[in-house]
């Protein structure tokens, strides 16, 4: 790594350690001022990386990034467990990760291509769902995160379907919006008390 003291002080504050940081083979950029991570083919070739801003909130994958074609994390995760946990950004799989659950993917936004779902249906046969829980009030009045995790359970019901909760009726603590909000204390109770697709639909707090 190139100087990464300050991509490794970044990364300490938003909550990593350094064996994860190790772990993900996080870079850094000097000259754009972000941490990069790489990302794999399913079969673990380097594809690309994706950057995120230490001053700023931005974000730049390396060009032609071909996210249709893989998910964050599989060329691991589908070597780990028949269980996959979904979530959106690289840095929520990497939290998840550190909570204890290595067999964790991120789909790197909020859609999904025939391709994406071609993969977890072939290497997964339980899938949990730990995507955004967006404000409706800055998104039109609409969910992307939970948006996508239906599209998910739509598309996949063949697969034993669950969604990450804290509690009953209760999807993230404290209100928070994603995986990077919480503690890994939290993230764990939110997987390991994950409810069934039909229970979750039936809270109706979508």
């Amino acid at each position: 790594m190139n100087d990464f003291s300050e991509g490794r002080e970044y990364m300490h504050s938003r909550g990593f350690n350094d064996e994860t940081i190790t772990y993900f083979q996080v870079g850094y950029s000097k000259n754009m001022d972000m941490v990069t991570v790489p990302v794999h083919a399913p079969d673990g070739m380097a594809i690309g990386i994706v950057g995120r801003g230490v001053k700023e909130k931005k974000f730049k994958n390396s060009t032609g990034l071909p996210k249709t074609k893989t998910l964050f994390n599989i060329h691991r995760a589908k070597r780990l467990s028949s269980t996959v946990i979904v979530t959106e950004a690289s840095f929520d799989a990497m939290r998840i990760h550190q909570a204890g659950y290595p067999n964790v993917v991120a789909t790197l936004g909020g859609h999904l291509s025939p391709n994406n779902y071609d993969l977890l249906n072939k290497y997964f046969t339980k899938i949990i769902i730990a995507t955004d829980f967006d404000d409706k009030a800055t998104h039109n009045g609409k969910n992307p995160g939970r948006d996508l995790g239906n599209s998910i359970a739509n598309r996949l019901k063949n697969k034993e379907i669950l969604w990450a909760s804290y509690d009953y009726q209760v999807v993230y603590p404290h209100g928070a919006k994603d995986i990077g909000d919480m503690t890994d204390a939290e993230i764990k109770q939110c997987i390991e008390k994950a409810v069934p697709n039909y229970e979750y639909a039936s809270w109706e707090i979508y």
